[in-house]
């Protein structure tokens, strides 16, 4: 299969995608369902090292003898099914869009640019006072119980 990409993400080529499928028989057509593994290499979205990994994606797709062309089914044509379509899809969707070599990483210069977590700025949120436009600051005084 040749290297498929995302972003900074791509499959490996001459690596082989592994799968394990099964096809059963359905009414005018089949179910294939299973999984799919794949090698893939990146770069670290922090600090821009080469990254590698494996991937798994589940699939799960109906191929039907004359499939409507405005649903997700897809077509069989003469008892054949094109897994190597469905494979393709599923290392695309599988390649991670912005790796981490670690989940540590700190990047190239954590000085400068120190990473935070989302809790970290959740926690800065929560203690600071809230900034209020000066425009707004008359309307505190507003009271509607009356």
């Amino acid at each position: 299969m040749p290297e498929l990409a995302v972003i900074d993400s791509r499959s490996l080529p001459g690596i082989p995608v592994r799968g394990e499928v099964t096809i059963d028989s359905i009414e005018r057509g089949v179910t294939v369902r299973g999984e799919v593994t794949f090698a893939w290499v990146g770069d670290c979205r922090r600090c821009l090292e080469p990254v590698e990994g494996a991937s798994t994606v589940e699939v799960d797709e109906i191929f039907q003898v004359d499939a409507p062309g405005d649903s997700d089914i897809l077509e069989l044509v003469d008892d054949q099914v094109d897994l190597l379509a469905l494979v393709r899809d599923a290392v695309l969707v599988g390649l991670p869009l912005a790796p981490l070599c670690r989940d540590d990483c700190s990047g190239p210069d954590p000085e400068r640019y120190p990473t935070t977590t989302i809790d970290e700025h959740e926690a800065e949120r929560a203690t600071a006072e809230p900034v209020v436009d000066p425009r707004w600051g008359p309307l505190g005084d507003l009271r509607l119980d009356d």
